[in-house]
């Protein structure tokens, strides 16, 4: 076969790979098109066939792109109010006070020598000062065996922290159990809507001195205290569960609405 023939050969070979490779191309843009494109690419190109077919046999497939249009419409407004709805109330709680007790008596003086990361000065405080880098708190240890640990973030956190600390004293050599672990305190913030407080200090339960302090007390939860301030900060203190926090933000909220300032 001569060069011209060969030339021929393979001009003719790369024009139909060429065209192939377009109608693939240009399938593969129909398929990747949404259903309401569909929809559009019917009403400007009457003379297409595809489309045309695509929605004269499956009325279910329109029916279903003009649904699935009026959904993605009102989606974002729903998602956008509910999440600035549960961001308003929303508690992180800041520091978890615990107790537990070691069953034993111990040698404060032995565990300052032998532990790390302790305090002890008897003549300044009674109890030994442990802190853990993991989770982060700190101990009050006193000879009694009562353990205080502060300085946890959940419920969680402040049971291992207790463990690990009550592990640290029984590797000194002290007969340490683990009893009557307890959550005594727990501290939350919360960040919600600008308050007049001028307005709010009418109302019953509230004490306001701005001259001494900027926040609002109220008192009106037994067995909680809630600081409430200009800006929309609030602080939870006394509370020793979740539910408690979550009840009081519940009781809070609706007092709050009536004075929101806008």
């Amino acid at each position: 076969m001569n060069e011209s023939a060969l030339d021929r050969y393979f001009d003719h070979f790369i024009q139909k790979d060429s065209s192939k490779m377009e109608e693939m191309e240009v399938n593969e843009e129909f398929f990747c098109l949404l259903p309401e494109e569909l929809v559009t690419l019917n009403k400007d190109d009457p003379g297409s066939s595809s489309s045309l077919d695509c929605s004269s046999q499956n009325p279910t497939a329109a029916a279903m792109a003009g649904s699935s249009t009026s959904m993605l419409e009102d989606r974002p407004t729903t998602l956008v109010t509910s999440v600035t709805h549960q961001q308003e109330f929303l508690p992180q709680i800041q520091n978890i006070i615990c107790t537990v007790n070691l069953g034993c008596q111990l040698d404060l003086h032995l565990i300052a020598c032998k532990a790390w990361n302790v305090e002890y000065n008897p003549k300044v405080y009674k109890a030994l000062i442990m802190r853990l880098r993991e989770p982060r708190t700190t101990a009050m240890i006193y000879k009694n065996g009562n353990l205080v640990c502060l300085g946890a973030k959940s419920v969680a956190q402040a049971r291992l922290a207790a463990r690990r600390l009550a592990r640290k004293v029984q590797k000194l050599g002290f007969p340490v159990r683990f009893l009557n672990f307890k959550i005594q305190n727990m501290t939350a913030s919360c960040d919600t809507f600008t308050v007049s407080l001028e307005q709010l200090a009418l109302q019953e339960h509230c004490s306001y001195e701005a001259e001494l302090f900027p926040g609002l007390f109220y008192s009106g939860i037994p067995n909680l205290s809630i600081v409430i301030f200009a800006s929309g900060k609030m602080s939870l203190v006394g509370a020793t569960t979740d539910v408690q926090i979550y009840e009081a933000l519940g009781i809070i909220r609706p007092i709050l609405s009536r004075f929101r300032r806008h």
